[in-house]
């Protein structure tokens, strides 16, 4: 039989910070075919979960023992409530990616049957675009019934940007402990291990990675806000982080909140245009040779540039490079989330009735990449090629 071990480890304490930890093994059997040590490092002066609390530890092994089809032996405790959602996650992405995911069993020293979480909500917080308008519309009470009371905001090192580039994550937090403060909100810094230790795939796993880190601070606040990638409109499947999903990553103490998929990413822009600070120190960059900058000139730094122009907004200073027009023309569309963002932003620019010069390079760039084989039926520039390049898009979103 193989299965992954939990072994949750007693926390190391300093006079300003602490380390929750546990040991990973990767069992045969009785015999060990891979142990290492899974931490997350925060402030000393933050009341942590107990020791054997192994719900943070559980949601950080799921997405590998699913891929590698080995079950898991926690020698701890886990919230119940957690239990029963897992069985209804790990169905999902069987569904979706039946090749790669199974359904394993999970047993537990012990079961916490009375869990309850505390009031209040930590938000995750990168710096990007769908964290900002998140911070910015709870606080300013935008949700109706659903506005949440930040508790405080937690950017993790060791995610985005690696555990060796201390430098960058000095500067990105600084930044975000800034644009926070605007608020009168608090930001925790976190190091973790995780990608280091842990195999699957970032892009279906990162959801369940950042609730198993936030969820050492479940003691402050008992909801963990998470900002959304796309629209409901839009969704992009199977994806990490989702409202199909997120809140199966909820326990009797920690509940998961997705957040933001009623707005497309330019009419998130559209309401965070109001926050100035908060625009001013967008981080959206993954591609710049400074991960604690925007370069200005990668697709998702051209992006948010366009998200800003569309909604008739200056582009923040935060963006240097290129010109729009240039930078759009150098563009390439690698994947269909991407797509469906530069798509969704055409779509916008459209129902608004923008005329400006970026327009055509815009639709050229949707026509030429989104749609290559139309090039080999229609001549570029013809009506009947517009017409089926938006016949195709129609089509695609069916």
């Amino acid at each position: 039989m193989k299965y992954i071990k939990i072994e949750p480890l007693p926390r190391e304490v300093n006079n300003t910070e602490q380390v929750r930890r546990c040991n990973i093994k990767r069992m045969h059997d009785d015999v060990v075919e891979e142990q290492q040590e899974l931490f997350f490092q925060f402030p000393a002066s933050i009341t942590s979960p107990e020791d054997d609390d192994c719900d943070s530890y559980l949601l950080a092994v799921i997405m590998d023992a699913m891929s590698e089809n080995r079950d898991i032996v926690v020698a701890g405790m886990v919230s119940r409530t957690l239990l029963s959602n897992l069985v209804e996650f790990q169905s999902a992405w069987k569904k979706w990616l039946p090749g790669i995911y199974h359904c394993i069993n999970i047993t537990v020293d012990t079961i916490n049957e009375h869990a309850q979480a505390k009031s209040g909500a930590i938000c995750a917080y990168s710096g990007g675009v769908d964290a900002t308008f998140s911070v910015w519309r709870h606080s300013q009470a935008q949700c109706g019934y659903r506005t949440q009371d930040i508790k405080l905001c937690c950017l993790v090192h060791g995610f985005d940007i690696p555990l060796t580039n201390e430098k960058a994550f000095t500067n990105a937090s600084d930044r975000a402990r800034k644009t926070l403060a605007d608020l009168d909100l608090s930001l925790v810094s976190m190091r973790t291990n995780y990608r280091k230790v842990l195999k699957a795939n970032w892009e279906h796993s990162c959801g369940a990675a950042l609730v198993s880190a936030l969820g050492n601070l479940k003691n402050i606040a008992g909801t963990c806000v998470i900002g959304s990638s796309e629209p409901y409109d839009a969704l992009v499947i199977p994806w990490g982080s989702s409202p199909i999903t997120d809140y199966l990553l909820s326990s009797g103490d920690f509940n998961v909140l997705h957040d933001g998929a009623s707005h497309s990413r330019t009419e998130k822009v559209k309401e965070i245009a109001h926050w100035k600070i908060g625009v001013e120190n967008l981080r959206v960059c993954w591609a710049g040779d400074l991960t604690d900058y925007n370069c200005g000139e990668c697709e998702k730094c051209m992006r948010t540039k366009m998200n800003f122009l569309v909604t008739g907004n200056p582009i923040p200073t935060c963006f240097p490079g290129p010109g729009t027009i240039d930078g759009i023309l150098k563009v390439k569309l690698t994947s269909n989330l991407i797509r469906g963002e530069w798509q969704q932003l055409y779509r916008y620019a459209e129902a608004n009735n923008r005329v400006d010069p970026w327009m055509q390079p815009l639709r050229q760039l949707l026509e030429n990449k989104e749609h290559p084989v139309l090039n080999l039926i229609f001549p570029k520039g013809s009506r009947r090629r517009r017409l089926a390049a938006r016949l195709a898009e129609k089509l695609a979103r069916r």
